[in-house]
């Protein structure tokens, strides 16, 4: 096995980098959606977010008896958002995906929110949506692609997000803002720190496993993965809040990131230094045995 390991690493990079290339995209779906049910369910509803709302689903019906009294001295607007968005965290704790679904994200039914007995933000929010439509609220969702939330016609409940809205569904379908996109990077980062460290030193690791190769010492691999681990932490420290600007954590995280990519760049010049040490020391060998046949 270590054998053919070794002839593949000292194959043409044009065969090399694309197994390498699927080996790693497989590895980080699996650790990201280790159920790929889960993952074309969650695709899919995104499309259209409001089709998840549901007033009339059979599992609101106790939650919509014992939320009615509490609203019944309070007229609709903010102070009936608030009243329905704290019934909701209260039947509904707050828990991360990958906890309750074992996915790294995963927006579900009215049904399984019920069922599961906790969810996150999304879960939250399809919850609240359903409830306040049957309540006589237009409700829809929305996210900032780190939050979800509910907007409706009386004003926006469930903790609106700070950032540019990227997904806005209503009466005339789905709108996107392309341009929140840029809030990506923030959004890896706070994805990084709150996700399960094992998980993410298992991508690390395979992607160090995959630089690996003869010829390249053991200091320079146990360098690379120290400045990856060292960006890791680093980063997982840095981005714990999502909407922080504090110019100590940006640094930080840039510190993080340059860390990490860092530790890439010495893998892939290892592996180059090593390839031409290993065609230098073949050229070698063959004129030696030229030399030798010659005599």
């Amino acid at each position: 096995m270590l054998d053919s390991w070794m002839r593949f690493q000292n194959a043409v990079w044009w065969r090399r980098a694309p197994v390498k290339a699927v080996v790693l995209g497989v590895t980080v779906f699996l650790v990201c959606f280790p159920y790929p049910k889960l993952f074309v369910r969650h695709v899919l509803r995104w499309s259209d977010p409001n089709v998840l709302i549901e007033p009339d689903a059979a599992e609101l019906l106790p939650l919509l008896d014992e939320l009615r009294p509490k609203l019944s001295n309070i007229e609709a607007g903010p102070d009936a958002l608030k009243v329905v968005e704290k019934f909701v965290y209260e039947k509904v704790p707050y828990a991360w995906d990958w906890d309750t679904w074992g996915v790294v994200d995963y927006i579900p039914t009215v049904p399984e929110v019920m069922d599961a007995g906790q969810e996150d933000c999304d879960g939250r929010a399809v919850v609240s949506a359903s409830l306040l439509r049957n309540l006589g609220y237009q409700a829809d969702l929305v996210t900032d692609t780190t939050h979800v939330w509910v907007k409706t016609d009386q004003g926006e409940t469930m903790s609106p997000g700070k950032l540019p809205k990227l997904v806005e569904a209503g009466e005339d379908g789905v709108t996107i803002n392309w341009g929140s996109l840029l809030n990506i990077p923030r959004n890896f980062g706070y994805g990084v720190a709150v996700f399960p460290f094992w998980r993410e030193m298992t991508i690390v690791l395979v992607f160090w496993g995959l630089a690996l190769r003869t010829g390249i010492g053991r200091v320079g691999p146990a360098v690379c993965l120290l400045l990856m681990l060292n960006g890791l932490v680093l980063l997982r420290y840095a981005s714990a809040n999502p909407w922080h600007d504090a110019p100590a954590d940006v640094a930080a995280e840039w510190f993080a990131l340059a860390n990490l990519a860092a530790g890439v760049v010495m893998s892939q010049v290892m592996q180059r230094r090593a390839r031409r040490s290993g065609a230098v020391t073949a050229l070698n060998a063959d004129r030696l045995g030229d030399a030798r046949r010659n005599k």
